[in-house]
């Protein structure tokens, strides 16, 4: 029967070297400690997209006001350029286009896409900065905000009146 054989004593140290390199590589992959919410893409070297305007917290009522900062140039689809969705709860189905952003204010009324059903409470705002053809572009970020006057159903009955 064959055995393996241990580790020669003279290379006690070889283990210890290597358990090192293991420690600080995982240390590596944790975070600057901060949590502003804003996902970077991995690595930290991509995309950026940050809600601006709510502030985490805020109590808002349709129309508000919404700013977006994003590290890439925003504009249509039809451009190239990336967008940014804008959704509730994590529910990427109903969503608002934002094509421009940076400092720029967009005014997010009652039947934003992004409302629709939405009902008055404790919501998490959602935004996901995205490639021309819509799919995720990686970064994304999220703010709790009360929604006291929802979007939805406006109480038109359809009958033109």
């Amino acid at each position: 029967m064959r055995t393996l054989s241990r580790l020669p004593a003279h290379r006690p140290g070889l283990l210890a070297a290597a358990a090192a390199v293991v420690v600080l590589t995982l240390a590596g992959c944790g975070g600057d400690g901060g949590d502003d919410g804003a996902e970077p893409a991995a690595g930290g070297d991509g995309p950026t997209v940050e809600i601006i305007e709510p502030a985490d917290g805020d109590s808002l009522s349709a129309p508000f006001t919404f700013v977006v900062s994003s590290s890439e140039e925003l504009g249509t689809t039809e451009s190239g350029n990336h967008h940014v969705h804008l959704y509730f709860d994590g529910d990427d189905s109903a969503y608002e286009v934002i094509e421009s952003g940076n400092g720029e204010e967009h005014e997010i009324t009652a039947d934003s896409p992004a409302l629709e059903g939405l009902e008055q409470g404790e919501h998490t705002m959602n935004v996901s900065l995205r490639n021309a053809d819509h799919s995720a572009a990686g970064a994304e970020d999220e703010i709790t905000v009360t929604i006291e006057t929802a979007g939805g159903d406006s109480g038109d009955t359809g009958d033109g009146y």
